[in-house]
């Protein structure tokens, strides 16, 4: 029987970027133990399928198509919480993607992963590249702290959870505006516990190592299925315990953060990585 201080029996949730990989599987493990959660993300059709399977564990939910880059909509995502809801308890700040490419190009580039595999790519990063990245990690995460955080000070209480990447922390080669976003959150992170710390509210941020979602690997336009079965089999190595991450995983420790059990915890960057950083 699981202790009762990790249980989300009651709770209120909202998970950005919840229609796909880390996000859809912290929202299902959330609402598995126990909380209500509003799924948020740009696209309905995905999000449809993740509030059906909260639904089908007996848990409420709720879809609220957001653009996290539009404050406007934030702004809704959190009303449309408190008039269904009439709290919000957690917040997940999910919602990213990645767009990897050198600041310039040399012929030169590498993969920080795979040092001995050559990466092509279509040209330079672009300054739409760089600003939609930053914009989506750091101000979207500004954004969705600062719709939610007013109700969390009015409750007294709150959880927010940013997810991060170790690639804030290691070797961003030719993802130079991932790796900036990344180290700019996990800052953020420490800030904000900071200044929330009076109200009772906890912020602390998790950050993944190498996980099998589409974001970080299968997405690449630039590699062929070969490179990326390749970069998969090479970046072990750089794991001590031998594997990828499993998503379920994250979201264990996404109800560690969200749950009474870490009340004593606040502005910490925990690195889910499987050994790679602690080298």
């Amino acid at each position: 029987m699981i202790l009762k201080e990790f249980g989300l029996e009651g709770k209120v949730a909202i998970v950005t970027g919840a229609s796909r990989g880390i996000g859809r599987a912290i929202a299902l493990t959330l609402a598995e133990a126990g909380a209500d959660i509003v799924a948020a993300a740009r696209t309905e059709a995905d999000l449809q399928m993740v509030t059906r399977d909260i639904r089908q564990m007996g848990r409420r939910s709720l879809i609220a198509v957001t653009d996290v880059t539009k404050m406007e909509q934030v702004e809704n995502m959190a009303a449309k919480t408190i008039a269904e809801f009439g709290k919000i308890d957690i917040l997940v700040n999910n919602a990213g993607h990645d767009s990897e490419s050198p600041v310039v190009v040399t012929g030169k580039e590498r993969s920080g992963l795979v040092p001995t595999m050559k990466m092509k790519y279509a040209g330079d990063m672009t300054e739409e590249n760089w600003r939609s990245v930053i914009d989506t990690h750091v101000s979207g995460m500004f954004r969705c702290c600062k719709a939610v955080a007013p109700q969390m000070i009015k409750q007294k209480s709150g959880k927010i959870i940013n997810v991060s990447s170790m690639i804030g922390v290691i070797d961003g080669s030719n993802d130079t505006h991932y790796a900036a976003s990344k180290a700019a959150i996990d800052q953020m992170t420490r800030a904000l516990a900071l200044e929330l710390a009076p109200y009772k509210i906890n912020v602390n941020c998790i950050a993944p190592g190498s996980y099998l979602t589409a974001i970080r690997y299968l997405s690449r336009p630039h590699l062929v299925p070969e490179q990326v079965d390749l970069l998969l089999e090479k970046s072990l190595g750089n794991i001590p315990l031998g594997r990828h991450g499993e998503l379920r995983e994250l979201g264990f420790l996404a109800v560690y953060l969200a749950s009474p059990a870490s009340d004593y915890m606040t502005g910490q960057i925990v690195r889910l990585d499987g050994g790679w950083t602690a080298k």
